[in-house]
């Protein structure tokens, strides 16, 4: 069963814990890898506190403006990264899944607290990561809700998409594993909306997207409805015939 990501802070600390624990339980018992950990720990303590008072605040009433928001994301998104370095030195594989669940829950906080999402890569890749995980089309139609608040606090920086050249660029891979996931929850609306953003943000893709998206209709038996939102996505995006 999936773990539909919360933004909840508790889950943000949990996991973080216990992704900090399993390297010490595998350390290799370097100096440096000892010191890394104590590292870790420290900054993830600082963390806490800080996401705790801006909870806080905002629960009293306070503010917190965007950038300061944006500040704390990012740094938390960094000790993703190092806690993500940690695990791969010492090949813990098996962390994965939660890995992936922290960086979500990461973004998920900064959305729900007014700040913009700086560093997508990993986010990107562990929304894949999670989709894969699941078959169960009603877990995919909140996975997608999960999508769409991530996909309105990227970046305008990543969103203006200058880097056409890189297929691999974070937010492509978000936008089209969107559409996927819409898709794959077999829910018309979520569909509409998903193929919507593809179409506007992703112009380039979106003739071979519709494309490979009706020849799955027929490898994969979907339902007569879904078929419906792909078949008229794919009209107005054909495929364009050269001239012989």
């Amino acid at each position: 069963m999936m773990q539909i990501p919360t933004g909840e802070l508790a889950v943000i600390l949990s996991d973080s814990n216990a992704i900090l624990a399993a390297c010490k339980q595998h350390d290799p018992a370097s100096a440096s890898q000892s010191a890394t950990e104590i590292e870790l720990a420290q900054a993830l303590h600082q963390l806490t506190d800080v996401m705790t008072r801006i909870e806080s605040d905002m629960q009293s009433g306070g503010d917190s403006s965007s950038a300061d928001i944006t500040e704390i994301g990012e740094y938390a998104l960094q000790l993703h990264e190092a806690l993500s370095a940690a695990t791969n030195e010492r090949s813990l594989s098996e962390q994965q899944p939660q890995l992936a669940g922290l960086a979500i829950n990461i973004a998920l906080w900064i959305a729900r607290h007014g700040g913009q999402i700086e560093t997508l890569e990993p986010v990107a890749n562990a929304l894949a990561l999670l989709a894969n995980s699941s078959r169960d089309t009603a877990e995919l139609g909140k996975l997608c809700s999960v999508i769409e608040e991530i996909i309105a606090a990227v970046s305008s920086v990543i969103s203006q998409d200058l880097e056409k050249m890189n297929p691999g660029r974070p937010w492509r891979v978000l936008l089209i594993n969107y559409s996927i996931v819409a898709t794959r929850s077999h829910d018309s609306d979520l569909m509409e909306a998903a193929f919507a953003v593809l179409s506007s943000k992703l112009p380039e893709d979106a003739t071979r997207f519709f494309s490979e998206g009706m020849q799955q209709m027929d490898a994969l038996d979907y339902p007569p409805h879904v078929r419906e939102v792909m078949e008229k996505y794919h009209r107005e995006w054909p495929v364009k015939r050269s001239l012989h």
